[in-house]
């Protein structure tokens, strides 16, 4: 099995709202498709894979997601604050 995408838990953007003050929108990333900034635009990114890890890290100490991405670059993310969706 592996992961198709993650959604943010806590974290997201916060657009105005007239009846609540502001909605928090959720962080989704999905392989094969392009990375969204903060305003929900795409950059020229695409998420090639993303994985999950456990273990003693020096750096974190706890379970992570690394997320690569079409420019060359692993962004690493708690999993505490992502839900993943897997598939076969």
């Amino acid at each position: 099995m592996k992961i198709v995408s993650l959604q943010s838990v806590v974290l997201g953007s916060v657009f105005p709202s007239v009846s609540y003050g502001g909605i928090n929108e959720p962080y989704v990333l999905k392989v094969s498709e392009k990375l969204k900034d903060g305003r929900s635009e795409e950059l020229d990114i695409t998420v090639t894979e993303i994985n999950y890890q456990q273990g003693d890290f020096d750096a974190y100490g706890f379970e992570i997601y690394t997320v690569h991405t079409s420019d060359g670059h692993i962004r690493v993310l708690p999993a505490d604050k992502y839900i993943a969706e897997w598939s076969e």
